[in-house]
């Protein structure tokens, strides 16, 4: 197919006990998708999954990988964490600050506006690598979003009986949609599978039933055609096995870590031992609850913004 566009949608952060959800897509251009030698490109360059790309002391490079594609993608090169949200959804700053019930707890998502690179990323060498990944193809780097649920919305939608998983899926949809409706259709989007979900088809909400037509399924997958859309397929291990869904879950680690570094520098504010953590369940989280508990109820952070209930 001439000209095809092919996204990959992953999210980052479904499991942690703090911070956000983010879903993220990355599109691009190609005359053909050849799967398995896109991935080998990328694999070659450090490019597969955030998992490998972002562990202890590798945040610098995802850093670079993920400011480089918001600048070929098109979001424009943000120089602070507000203007990474800006850019890879506009309408996120504004959306989220509405569901924050006061001043003293929306500052803890929104005080520290950090400058970027904040890992010690360099655009330059990030761009580097784009450069060879593309070489002499014609395959062109044409949509990077995200998509954000802050701790607070989510035990919001928990409380009103949706799921994070359902609240994923629902971050997954609203991307294929905006990338529909920015560059034309049909598209391939290949999503990462979300949880335990196996059947989709019924749980689309962002897309009318009668759109929606069951493929025969793959190992490994569930795939849908969507009319006006084309085909979206969820994959077992799609981070691994497709480069745009590695990409994007490059960009949603660091537009992830971000939102976790504004709030860890805030609580470092009131307590300037308490050490940056993940949020993940691991013991540095642990500690960093128990650190921040005095802070919290001394300023009145409310608990359902600080702490995901599932």
């Amino acid at each position: 197919m001439a000209n095809m566009l092919v996204m990959g949608v992953d999210e980052n952060g479904l499991g942690p006990r703090l911070g956000p959800l983010v879903a993220t897509s990355v599109a691009l251009r190609t005359p053909r998708y050849l799967r398995a030698a896109l991935c080998r490109r990328g694999l070659a360059l450090g490019l597969t999954d955030s998992k490998e790309t972002g562990g202890f002391g590798r945040m610098g490079f995802t850093e670079s990988v993920a400011l480089a594609l918001l600048k070929r993608g098109g979001a424009g090169l943000p120089g602070s964490a507000d203007q990474l949200l800006d850019r890879v959804s506009p309408d996120s700053r504004r959306r989220l600050r509405a569901c924050c019930p006061d001043a003293p707890t929306a500052g803890q998502c929104w005080a520290v506006d950090l400058p970027l690179p904040t890992f010690g990323g360099d655009v330059s060498y990030g761009e580097g690598l784009l450069d060879q990944l593309i070489g002499r193809s014609s395959l062109g780097i044409v949509d990077v979003q995200s998509r954000v649920a802050c701790a607070g919305v989510l035990n919001a939608k928990l409380a009103a009986g949706q799921n994070k998983l359902a609240v994923d899926l629902e971050l997954f949809e609203d991307l294929i949609a905006s990338v529909q409706t920015r560059h034309g259709s049909p598209l391939l989007a290949v999503c990462g599978m979300i949880g335990g979900i196996r059947d989709y088809a019924s749980r689309l909400s962002g897309f009318e039933p009668y759109r929606v037509t069951s493929l025969a399924p793959r190992r490994g997958q569930r795939r849908y055609m969507i009319d006006g859309v084309g085909e979206v397929r969820f994959e077992v291990d799609a981070d691994a096995r497709h480069l745009p869904v590695a990409l994007a879950s490059i960009v949603g680690k660091y537009v992830r870590e971000i939102c976790m570094r504004r709030i860890g520098e805030f609580y470092r504010q009131g307590n300037p031992d308490v050490k940056l953590a993940s949020g993940y369940h691991d013991p540095v989280t642990t500690r960093f609850i128990d650190a921040t508990e005095s802070f919290r109820r001394r300023l009145g952070i409310a608990p359902d913004c600080f702490k995901r209930q599932a």
